[in-house]
């Protein structure tokens, strides 16, 4: 089994989303499309850059997480990154 530093090494595919919150300002949610739509990390921020920081801790906690339980992690696919 892979450690938690053998994840921070390569890249993952990241995808950003921007929308708007009820009061009309805009976010970003940032993830990665390895972990599916429904689970894992995801990140948010006022800019594109805080949603990918916080999607950055997200998801080396999740990894941590799933090496404690042992459950399979997800290995980082071709990367692609897409702005929508």
């Amino acid at each position: 089994m892979q450690d938690l530093q053998y994840y921070d090494g390569p890249p993952w595919d990241v995808r950003i989303e921007r929308d708007l919150q009820h009061d009309g300002t805009v976010y970003y949610m940032a993830r990665h499309p390895e972990f599916g739509d429904l689970a894992g990390p995801l990140g948010t921020g006022n800019s594109p850059e805080e949603a990918l920081a916080e999607l950055h801790e997200a998801r080396r906690s999740l990894i941590a997480v799933l090496l404690e339980c042992g459950t399979p992690v997800p290995e980082p696919g071709p990367v692609k990154t897409v702005a929508a």
